[in-house]
């Protein structure tokens, strides 16, 4: 109403303003003034009338909100009070001894059966036919005495009104249900547990109400205080248990629900069979609804069924109840003496602009004389007679006017005389201007000179060399015909804003040459003025700074793209997150962070060489661009470390956060896909995979730096789960990874503190059963964490690079442990086994310090066996087999771990200077069982033995296994069949029996 009134007001206006000019410019001055008073009178009018309109509408809009909220609550606290009253009673009733005494002797005296029915029917008949039933249930749910006899033995145990009573031990109000096909036959139940007095439960006393009590409620709301106000009641699932408007939306869905939800709500009879959501209210005024936590609080919009009136709403939540009452008033009922004020005021209006007319009608007439005296003056003297002079006929300002008339009359003859001796004795000076032109014609930067409009008058040789226009082809143009798109028009606006109110301006431009090429400038424009200071032309100083401006270009481009694959770098990538991120949090979107790295692809830079992995890389970038669309960002954020985010999927339908996700995994699936197809590099195909992982804004993170972080640690759990997967960001991650944190710095502080030790297992001779040596197990045992495995700290242990030092004690601890054991039985041909960690190898000084070793224990290099994974031979190979050489020399034995379980090769067998083979424990399982298993082991030991390598089988746990190894050449076996790890001192002991006794020792 206020917009219309303000509209009409502005359009009245604006039609004055027009006639006004119209008048202004053709008619007499009494027109004039006629027009003047009539737009201040009008526009003043009209102004006051609208503040006065805007006043009265809010002032009415606050008092109608106020009492909106007041019935509101007013109606939330009578259900309250109504829900509490039920509670209190049906938990008074409870305690009845008639009731305690049934239950307790479950229904079996018949007096006691027959009294606890009279007073079960007392209690409903209170109720004035709103209590359909009460009931006593047992301790299970059993229904043992209803006033509704229908329900007599009925189980009831897994109602909420029974499940609910029992967990929370006191009264309970269920929601509204529908038990039947007819939705008016919905009921809600209160229900309060019964204990003896020794507190013991007994069963359940419950009272089924009809819905309809609810409406009973409600129903004074309809017509209630002004006209076409009413209420409505809202359940936890939107279903609407009251409208107090239209009755037949009562029992309908307030809000669209998708299928499966409406499903599920029937099933649990929370709304009626034949419920659907074509009643519901539209997705704004739901917006609206939900749209703020407060318990209290107004919005305005339509209702369905209630045509397109706006209604101001309040809303209200129950405390006993997960309810809303929303109470609503139409706004043109208390809005309607804002249209009688309006009405008024306009009437006023008319009436005093009539006024008006007639006020200043009769002013004019009076004052307009004396002007028209003067106008005749001035004619005779446009026709050449100057010494006319004008009457002065008062002393007001018209006699003021006719008084400068004649001073500036005076003023013009003497300007005339001096004008004629000035031009007579004028001279310029040629040689200044000379010199002038000559600067302009040969300076080393473009000059343009233009008129007031910007029309060019004058340009310099330079001009022409700089643009490829002749000086001929510009002249009379405006320079805005070589302009480009590259300038913002504000910025041209403000040029001529500064150079207009006599300014200079400097500024960058981007023009446009003939030939049609661009280039950047670096302009000055000057306005030139006269003697008395007005402006006469422009004047524009421009410099050519292209070649300066290629190099910013560069150096940005430098700074925010990978050189390599031509996409964005971490800088640029982290910078359109954060700005996406605001962007999603104004317009409440989501944003999908993909974060990938590629699986082993240090085997493609140490196999092929570096220059092959970039040409990988380029690849790969070229695919993820193929496979995204322009508004996703594909970055390179270093190494082989990609990352994919997305502001769209295609499906912004989707509300849910599953299904988001889905669709997200469903994206990363297609570009795994892409990614896994064989990539072909200097003639060579190979396939690579990718591991992915995925956070999701706002669910994964606030923030741009929270987002990639989870991101990548979602990446690293989808490595750890077997590369090649796609993983989604979880809570927990964050947990592992702190967890992670927290036990690589207890790895730290154990090896200083001395938690780790060493178990040995022993190594049997499978001919003469006698214990040859033993392979040294390291062990944790941490004080807060106990027994930690080594599948759980070597690994870390390895990231960390902790292993290196690790590794050196275990190399020291085995030596002394050798030394203890030669010194104790004189026995130096056992040996102790020791694993190394690739990480040992990196330094390249492990040689020396295992050297070093042995001396300090006074040591041959017999007392050691050093255990090397396939891994590890296939990195650096020239600088392994050094290594190994120099352990050859220091005549310590090698063998092979772990072997067939990684990239075997028989290569390696070859190249490497191996003496043992040990056939991994994966295999030795399931001898007799697959014979593909056992065929392998036969075929490894065999081609060991081919090679002049002695075998080791790993993993022996019976009798079986031992005879298929022994049988086939296997000299040494390893496991549980000849012993478990023990300590050094157990170990002792139970070589010392293997030496004495005569068989396997278990």
């Amino acid at each position: 109403m206020l917009i219309k009134l303000a509209i009409l007001l502005v359009i009245s206006g604006v039609l004055l303003l027009v006639v006004g000019i119209l008048i202004a410019r053709q008619y007499t001055l009494r027109a004039k003034l006629l027009t003047a008073f009539l737009l201040i009178v009008l526009i003043s009018l009209g102004a006051l009338s609208v503040f006065d309109s805007y006043i009265m509408t809010e002032n009415l809009t606050r008092s109608a909100n106020k009492l909106l909220i007041s019935r509101a609550r007013q109606y939330s606290e009578r259900l309250d009070d109504y829900h509490h009253a039920n509670l209190e009673s049906i938990t008074a009733e409870a305690r009845l001894p008639v009731f305690i005494n049934f239950l307790k002797y479950k229904g079996q005296n018949r007096v006691g059966r027959q009294t606890a029915l009279e007073v079960l029917k007392a209690l409903q008949s209170k109720q004035k036919g709103i209590v359909q039933s009460y009931a006593l249930l047992d301790q299970n749910g059993i229904n043992l005495l209803d006033t509704n006899n229908m329900n007599m033995g009925s189980d009831e145990h897994e109602t909420p009104y029974v499940t609910k009573a029992k967990e929370l031990k006191h009264a309970y109000q269920s929601a509204v249900m529908f038990l039947g096909d007819n939705p008016d036959d919905a009921v809600l139940y209160f229900s309060s547990p019964v204990y003896d007095l020794a507190e013991r439960y007994l069963g359940i006393l419950r009272a089924e109400y009809r819905a309809s009590a609810l409406k009973t409620l409600i129903a004074p709301s309809r017509g209630q205080g002004e006209r076409r106000t009413f209420a409505m009641l809202l359940d936890e699932n939107n279903l609407r248990l009251v409208h107090g408007q239209r009755t037949d939306l009562q029992y309908a869905l307030a809000k669209h629900i998708d299928k499966i939800r409406l499903e599920e709500l029937k099933r649990k009879k929370l709304v009626p069979q034949t419920a659907h959501s074509d009643f519901a209210e539209t997705d704004e005024w739901y917006k609206k609804y939900e749209g703020d936590a407060a318990s209290d609080k107004l919005f305005t919009g339509t209702f369905y069924g209630l045509g397109t009136d706006i209604f101001s709403v309040a809303t209200s939540r129950l405390e006993t109840m997960p309810w809303t009452v929303v109470y609503a008033q139409a706004q043109e009922v208390f809005l309607e003496p804002v249209e009688l004020q309006q009405r008024s005021a306009f009437m006023l209006v008319a009436m005093i602009a009539v006024i008006v007319v007639f006020v200043v009608l009769g002013t004019t007439q009076l004052l307009l004389g004396p002007v028209r005296r003067l106008t005749s003056v001035v004619q005779n003297i446009s026709k050449g007679n100057r010494h006319v002079v004008a009457q002065i006929e008062a002393a007001d300002e018209i006699g003021g006017l006719a008084s400068a008339f004649n001073q500036m009359t005076q003023n013009v003859n003497q300007l005339i005389i001096d004008l004629e001796d000035e031009v007579s004795g004028h001279k310029l000076t040629a040689d200044n201007l000379r010199k002038l032109s000559q600067a302009i014609e040969q300076s080393p930067v473009s000059v343009m000179i233009t008129d007031l409009e910007g029309n060019i008058e004058y340009v310099n040789p330079e001009f022409s060399k700089a643009t490829g226009y002749s000086s001929e082809e510009v002249m009379g143009k405006n320079p805005r015909f070589m302009k480009s798109d590259q300038i913002q028009a504000s910025q041209y606006r403000n040029m001529w804003h500064v150079i207009t109110t006599g300014q200079s301006w400097t500024g960058e431009l981007c023009n446009r040459k003939k030939n049609g090429d661009l280039f950047w400038e670096n302009a000055t424009i000057s306005p030139i003025k006269n003697k008395q200071g007005k402006t006469t032309h422009y004047l524009a100083i421009k410099e050519d700074i292209s070649l300066r401006k290629d190099y910013e270009e560069r150096l940005l481009y430098q700074a925010n793209y990978d050189r390599l694959t031509e996409l964005p770098n971490r800088v640029l990538a982290y910078d359109r997150l954060q700005q996406a991120v605001v962007s999603a949090t104004r317009e409440k979107k989501r944003i999908a962070v993909l974060y990938m790295d590629f699986d082993h692809f240090k085997n493609i830079n140490d196999t092929l060489g570096h220059e092959a992995g970039d040409k990988f890389l380029i690849e790969m970038a070229n695919r993820l661009k193929l496979i995204t669309r322009d508004v996703d960002t594909v970055a390179r954020l270093g190494g082989d470390e990609f990352l994919v985010m997305m502001t769209e999927v295609g499906d912004e339908h989707i509300a849910d956060d599953n299904e988001y996700i889905v669709a997200i995994q469903n994206k990363a699936y297609d570009i795994m896909d892409l990614v896994a197809r064989p990539c072909l590099v200097d003639d060579i195909e190979f396939t690579v995979t990718v591991s992915v992982g995925i956070a999701v804004f706002p669910r994964d993170g606030k923030d741009a730096h929270m987002l990639l972080r989870n991101a990548d640690t979602a990446m690293y759990r989808s490595k750890r789960k077997g590369r090649g997967i796609c993983e989604v960001f979880t809570p927990e991650m964050s947990d592992i990874v702190i967890k992670r944190v927290e036990l690589d710095n207890k790895i730290r502080h154990a090896l200083e503190d001395g938690c780790f030790y060493l178990k040995y297992q022993a190594l049997m001779d499978t001919q003469s059963h006698s214990i040859v040596g033993a392979e040294a197990l390291l062990r944790w045992e941490d004080e807060g964490l106990g027994d930690v495995s080594p599948d759980v700290f070597v690994p870390l242990a390895e990231e960390s690079g902790i292993i290196v030092d690790i590794g050196k004690w275990v190399i020291d601890a085995v030596c002394a442990d050798v030394k203890r054991w030669q010194n104790a039985t004189g026995n130096l041909d056992l040996y102790m086994a020791i694993n190394l960690s690739g990480r040992q190898f990196r330094g390249k000084t492990i040689g020396s310090e295992v050297s070093s070793l042995l001396s300090k224990h006074n040591l041959s290099g017999r007392s050691l066996e050093l255990e090397i994974t396939e891994r590890l031979l296939m990195k650096d190979v020239p600088e392994v087999i050094s290594m190994m050489n120099q352990f050859r020399e220091m005549d310590i034995r090698l063998s092979i771990d772990d072997f067939g379980t990684g990239y075997s090769s028989l290569s390696y067998l070859k190249r490497f200077p191996f003496d043992v083979l040990k056939i991994d424990k994966a295999f030795v399982r399931d001898i007799g069982i697959d014979p593909d298993d056992s065929a392998l082991c036969e075929a490894i030991i065999a081609m060991a033995h081919s090679l002049g390598l002695g075998v080791i089988g790993e993993g022996v746990e019976n009798q079986k296994q031992f005879e298929f190894l022994k049988q086939r050449g296997t000299e040494v076996i390893q496991g549980y069949y000849v012993s478990r790890p023990m300590v050094y001192d157990e170990f002792t002991r139970f070589a010392a029996l293997s030496d004495a006794a005569t068989g396997v020792v278990n």
